[in-house]
């Protein structure tokens, strides 16, 4: 899941909202910092809860090896804009959604293909799907957001580019372990 909307991903916890919930006084020097620490437990929980928690367009890819219903990696998606098949280059083709079904968008988003639209050349190579998807977070993944970056921001911790964050508190993992959203299955004939 990749988020490929034209504007910035906004923070689901702004820095104000933080503060207020920590009953902490941030100053402004430390405003882009804490503003990287929430950007970082935001992405963190939403790959964890596999939600988009900032409703938006989103890319999603998966091998055509012969299916027709595809379970989507993620939840809620409200709509397919975009479908996709890599060629024999690497680049992706645009095909026609005709017939192209979303199941189940809000609990469990299923993509069914109609009979026929994949030919045989198509066996092997990656599908990809544009989608609008995420919806407004429950407050428990709030919480989670704003437990996160405040354990890191406690452990005196910043993020360098490519530095994997610190384990996360065990509040904050039966949180997103109560959202989180797991496919059935990843694909099926039909």
């Amino acid at each position: 899941m990749r988020y490929i909307g034209p504007d910035p991903l906004p923070l689901v916890v702004p820095v104000a909202a933080f503060s207020a919930a920590v009953h902490g006084i941030v100053t402004p020097a430390e405003e882009v910092a804490l503003a990287d620490l929430l950007a970082a437990a935001q992405d963190v929980v939403a790959t964890a809860t596999n939600t988009p928690l900032v409703p938006g367009t989103y890319e999603l890819t998966c091998p055509l090896e012969g299916w027709r219903r595809w379970w989507l990696p993620c939840r809620p998606v409200t709509a397919l804009t975009a479908l996709a098949v890599s060629d024999e280059s690497g680049a992706f083709v645009d095909r026609d959604l005709t017939g192209v079904t979303l199941l189940q968008g809000q609990d469990e988003p299923q993509l069914l293909l109609p009979e026929g639209w994949a030919n045989r050349r198509d066996h092997g190579r990656i599908l990809r799907a544009q989608v609008q998807a995420g919806a407004t977070p429950p407050p428990a993944l709030r919480r989670a957001i704003i437990a996160l970056a405040q354990d890191w921001r406690e452990a005196d911790i910043s993020l360098s580019p490519g530095e994997a964050p610190a384990r996360s508190a065990f509040g904050v993992q039966r949180l997103i372990r109560q959202a989180r959203y797991r496919r059935p299955q990843i694909t099926a004939q039909a």
